[in-house]
């Protein structure tokens, strides 16, 4: 399924893979990519069937950020960006939600990296929940060069994955880093000759859990916490929906009969 043009959305065996669909551009960030983003995001939230998602792109790179000269050339496309959807359950405006969505999403977003991975692009992959980078793929928030900040979202999920120091570094010089400098920094998760492989197995083995525990872990690690007991609680409260359920019993047999678990 081709959306918006832009970008490819395929599901295979409870796993979606949603693809950047315009290399010829370095898959940079235009106005129907964005609505593709969202348009998309919402197609995974409503299909139950998805359990992972690798994020990913055709070409040699993954986003080289935001186009520009196309985005420029649309007189309303700026306040378009800024704005936020009072009727959809966005924490940010437009733009911000093509990160924070995937965050949004049940199930696990893996995104594959190569080449390229700058400003716009580079804040889409901190919306996954994990990165696997070529070793030399170059990532870097751009946006200092045209006189401003990086705003999709990077200030809620940079400081999830990294240390703020180096996100200000980033963002203050714009310089290019290595995917292996990158995951020094805890920016990448892991490193692979073939990202999207590497993704796409990764993807394989988190389907074949259950999903009602993979989903609960996401919702753990997700939410933020006054104090250690809400959190504590938050544990045990998740731990109850799991213990004795179809699916959980099914994970238990399966291991006891060392068998593929078949789960709902």
């Amino acid at each position: 399924m081709l959306i918006q043009d832009r970008i490819e959305l395929v599901t295979d065996e409870h796993i979606a893979i949603v693809r950047f669909n315009r290399p010829e551009k370095m898959n940079a960030l235009d106005m129907p990519t964005f609505a593709a983003l969202l348009e998309v995001q919402e197609k995974i939230a409503s299909d139950s069937d998805i359990r992972a998602v690798v994020l990913t792109a055709a070409g040699e790179h993954f986003c080289a950020g935001l186009d520009v000269q196309g985005v420029m050339s649309d007189p309303t496309a700026v306040e378009t960006l800024l704005s936020k959807n009072e009727d959809k359950n966005w924490p940010g405006n437009y733009v911000q939600q093509a990160v924070l969505g995937w965050q949004q999403l049940n199930v696990p977003v893996i995104a594959a990296l190569n080449g390229y991975v700058f400003g716009g692009g580079f804040q889409i992959s901190l919306g996954a929940d994990f990165r696997i980078a070529h070793p030399q793929s170059q990532l870097s928030v751009m946006e200092i060069r045209w006189g401003i900040i990086p705003d999709m979202g990077i200030s809620v999920m940079g400081p999830s994955v990294a240390a703020r120091d180096h996100l200000k570094l980033l963002a203050m010089t714009g310089q290019r880093i290595s995917g292996e400098e990158a995951r020094t920094m805890g920016l990448v998760t892991q490193l692979a000759s073939h990202p999207e492989s590497a993704a796409t197995e990764l993807a394989r083995t988190i389907a074949s859990s259950n999903p009602d525990a993979v989903k609960a872990v996401k919702t753990l690690f997700n939410t933020e916490h006054p104090d250690a007991s809400s959190s504590l609680a938050q544990e045990e409260a998740l731990q109850k929906t799991l213990l004795f359920s179809a699916n959980q019993m099914e994970a238990v047999q399966a291991n006891i009969q060392k068998r593929p678990a078949e789960f709902s």
